[in-house]
């Protein structure tokens, strides 16, 4: 249908209307994939140098809140001035709708380099990496996978939580470095068929992470591919849990915030990436958000005592996530007989 000039017009006005008010009230909208007790640590930490900004937090799973962004942005009408997203989940958005502004932090220069966004479109958080995670109860130590390669082994048959790549847009990193990357390094190993001999295993795939953690945890599912971020929760509330750093290494998907071409409060929005990536916010990231600092110069640890400084990361290909995410979906589904 052919949009005539008096409505496009009255569309116009009314979301000119919209952000006016949004502005008028100072609050900072923002959308994040993040949860409310996740955030809540930088909330508090950014209202003590901007005392007069009401942050207001819109949490959705993230494939939820993919599918409410492509609502607002097909019409023209993003309803946040920020997105907390995955670096991967904005580099689709902004190619389908050109929706981010660009911006550089203060301190951008003290993040590392290799988890920056070229484009300068999302500004990093944190680095969540993917990690082996086993319930310390069901499996000592000394039998531990040490690999990604050990999950194929046949005595994990029933025993190995994944996270769907259909309902959990974090998973596709782990995706991309099984299928792309190190079948790319020469590894023989990797590549598709890794995936089909996965699924011989039976493998559960669940919607998120969280429950994926707390499967871990209870032993229903002792043995798991998670996120640092769940990883950390459960060394954090004492769980029977601990992680591996697999042998082949781990990629590290970014934890990133994003702000809206339109965004009704820009200056609140540009202040709050200011603060992310500050050495103040990036010291509470273990807590807050659940990941790795992206500055070197920010005292932190992983869980088995790692110092972030000495890990390697594999940034993941973002553009490559967001290019081909239907079809990666579709082979995974296609290698475990779905």
């Amino acid at each position: 249908m052919t949009m005539t000039r008096p409505v496009a017009l009255a569309i116009a006005g009314a979301l000119m209307a919209t952000q006016a008010a949004q502005a008028q009230d100072g609050a900072l909208r923002i959308y994040s994939a993040y949860p409310d007790e996740h955030m809540q640590a930088l909330i508090e930490g950014f209202g003590k140098a901007h005392p007069d900004v009401d942050v207001q937090v819109s949490v959705q799973p993230g494939e939820q809140l993919l599918s409410t962004l492509e609502l607002e942005l097909r019409a023209g009408r993003p309803q946040a001035d920020l997105v907390g997203l995955n670096q991967a989940s904005i580099a689709a958005l902004q190619q389908a709708h050109q929706a981010f502004a660009t911006y550089a932090p203060a301190e951008l220069d003290a993040v590392r380099s290799e988890v920056r966004d070229p484009s300068g479109t999302s500004v990093p958080a944190c680095v969540n990496l993917y990690l082996l995670q086993y319930n310390t109860n069901a499996i000592s130590e000394e039998d531990r996978p040490s690999s990604w390669n050990d999950l194929l082994d046949p005595r994990w048959k029933s025993q190995i939580a994944l996270a769907d790549p259909a309902s959990s847009q974090s998973v596709h990193s782990f995706i991309w470095f099984i299928s792309e990357y190190l079948p790319s390094q020469q590894d023989g190993s990797f590549g598709w068929e890794y995936f089909e001999k996965l699924a011989q295993n039976d493998p559960r795939l669940e919607r998120s992470h969280g429950t994926i953690r707390d499967m871990t945890a209870s032993g229903e599912r002792p043995l798991a591919v998670q996120l640092l971020a769940n990883g950390q929760t459960s060394a954090n509330r004492g769980d029977p849990t601990s992680l591996v750093w697999p042998e082949e290494g781990s990629p590290g998907e970014i934890s990133s915030f994003a702000m809206f071409e339109n965004a009704a409060n820009p200056e609140a929005a540009r202040a709050w990436l200011d603060f992310i990536v500050s050495a103040e916010a990036q010291a509470m990231m273990p807590a807050a958000l659940g990941c790795a600092p992206v500055r070197n110069d920010v005292d932190y640890r992983f869980p088995d005592g790692t110092a972030v400084g000495d890990v390697t990361i594999v940034p993941v290909d973002a553009d490559f996530i967001a290019a081909e995410r239907d079809s990666q979906i579709d082979r995974f589904n296609a290698a475990f007989g779905r």
